[in-house]
């Protein structure tokens, strides 16, 4: 199989030239060849050189589909990087009209079917290419996460220990292996393998990276007479959940006689100072130098927390200042005396779950429609669809305009509403973490945080999970939630 992960080189010098060149009007195929290959391989990570080789490789295909004989691979599979799912479905169409047993194809190709959520044809697909290419692990791995995708947990496990079979070291299988011990409660073994995370080259933050040329990795050696920094890593609500275990880690430096501190340096910053022991500084650069360093995600397998139970209470909490700010703003702006509830419907578009985890806009008019509640936008960018639900008489307040101080502003927020409706992103998160009444609109699979549960988690007390019965399934969620909010509403 192709490996997508391209190889960066030095040479951006090299672009100039080759911009100019197509910049012609008698740019040739061979010209925008040569310049999307170059863009490749100077982009690393670059989301956008990406995308721009790839205009410039769709532009030499136009030109001359002959000019290259391995163009159409690479269009396909740099459409695979950058989820471009259209191009990705035309490429691979011509693809397996040429060779119905291209591997790589029929793997791109199922990632783009699997986008429409039909998990039917993509595992077909994908069947196909593990009978093309037997023992393949890369086929199987992704076969073992369509699989996955459908809540055949058992299936997907057992196919992700075949490729660790054959391909032992292969981090991101033990990564979705992981996942799945994570979700299912085993957690002895799930924080095991999470652990294979670090072995993401490319994925590591620059916080790692620094800490890892002036400090050991800490695998829960004695932290007597030593400094262990404590980096944040992943996203908001990777944090969020992860750092309730830092005092744990305080107390436990403490008794040993050593230090602990936090590197962070994001708009969660102020709300993790709040609930930091005294002894544990937050850095927002590398000021100290460590003994030892390890992200935020690993502090649970280095204390042994392999149980949630007493780990729901909230652990965080609103600024007392801007709380006292929000609760007059709210009376202000609230249009009725009853309910007022916060809704996150939609999460960034860049995270690769979004699309399965958000809810359609045309979707929302169930909760939005209950009589005598005022809501919240929670998600900033939001106005265009929030002007279109005011203009339908829905009472609507989006509050975002005044979130200075970030997810300062938002927990205190929070800390004034009755209750909060939300997909899976920070906010919920946030809400859990402060104890917020929360109403969690997940979807069939969702991140392992939720497990399988479908009404409660035991990691926040105060979140109620409303979990879809099938794939794309938002209906049943929303009518669940409709009922909640008539009696929160007395209706």
């Amino acid at each position: 199989m192709i490996d997508p992960n391209l190889p960066a080189a030095d040479g951006a010098d090299a672009l100039s030239p080759l911009r100019a060149r197509v910049a012609m009007p008698q740019a040739h195929a061979t010209d925008w060849l040569a310049f999307g290959q170059a863009l490749l391989q100077t982009a690393g990570r670059n989301r956008d050189q990406q995308r721009e080789a790839l205009a410039a490789l769709v532009q030499a295909y136009q030109l001359d589909p002959a000019c290259d004989p391995t163009l159409l691979h690479t269009i396909a599979q740099t459409g695979f990087m950058v989820r471009d799912w259209p191009l990705v479905d035309s490429a691979t169409s011509l693809l397996l009209a040429r060779n119905a047993e291209d591997a790589n194809a029929l793997v791109w190709r199922a990632a783009a079917i699997q986008q429409r959520d039909d998990f039917d044809e993509a595992e077909r697909l994908l069947c196909e290419a593990v009978r093309v290419v037997p023992g393949n692990p890369v086929a199987l791995h992704k076969l073992a996460l369509c699989i996955k995708e459908q809540a055949r947990f058992a299936e997907a496990e057992a196919l992700l220990r075949h490729v660790l079979e054959l391909s032992p070291n292969n981090a991101h299988a033990t990564f979705d292996l992981s996942e799945l011990e994570i979700r299912s409660s085993r957690y002895a073994d799930g924080w095991v393998n999470y652990e294979s995370r670090v072995a993401f080259g490319d994925d590591l933050n620059d916080a790692h990276l620094a800490l890892a040329e002036a400090s050991r990795y800490w695998q829960g050696e004695s932290l007597a007479g030593k400094t262990l920094v404590v980096y944040g890593e992943q996203g908001n609500g990777d944090c969020l959940w992860a750092v309730r275990f830092l005092p744990l880690l305080a107390e436990r430096a403490r008794r040993e006689g050593g230090r602990v501190i936090f590197g962070h340096d994001g708009p969660l910053r102020h709300l993790f100072e709040r609930m930091l022991p005294a002894d544990v500084a937050l850095e927002t650069s590398l000021v100290t130098q460590p003994d030892f360093h390890c992200g935020l995600m690993s502090v649970p397998l280095r204390l042994g927390v392999f149980d949630p139970s007493g780990w729901g209470r909230p652990y965080l909490n609103a600024d007392p200042a801007r709380a006292q700010l929000w609760r007059t703003r709210i009376a202000q702006t609230a249009v009725n005396s009853g309910p007022k509830v916060g809704l996150v419907w939609n999460g960034n578009p860049q995270h690769i779950r979004d699309a399965r985890r958000s809810v359609p806009v045309d979707q929302l008019e169930p909760l939005l429609t209950v009589p005598g509640i005022t809501w919240f936008a929670l998600s900033p960018g939001r106005s265009a669809t929030v002007e279109q639900w005011r203009a339908q008489g829905i009472q609507m307040v989006d509050p975002t305009a005044h979130f200075e101080a970030g997810f300062d502003d938002v927990a205190a927020l929070l800390a004034n509403l009755d209750l909060v409706v939300t997909i899976d992103s920070g906010p919920a998160h946030l809400a859990g973490a402060l104890g917020v009444p929360t109403c969690l609109m997940i979807d069939h699979v969702s991140a392992w945080f939720w497990g399988d549960q479908t009404q409660r988690t035991p990691w926040y007390d105060s979140v109620e999970l409303f979990r879809q019965p099938a794939i794309g399934a938002w209906a049943p969620v929303l009518a669940s939630v409709r009922e909640r909010l008539a009696g929160l509403a007395g209706r």
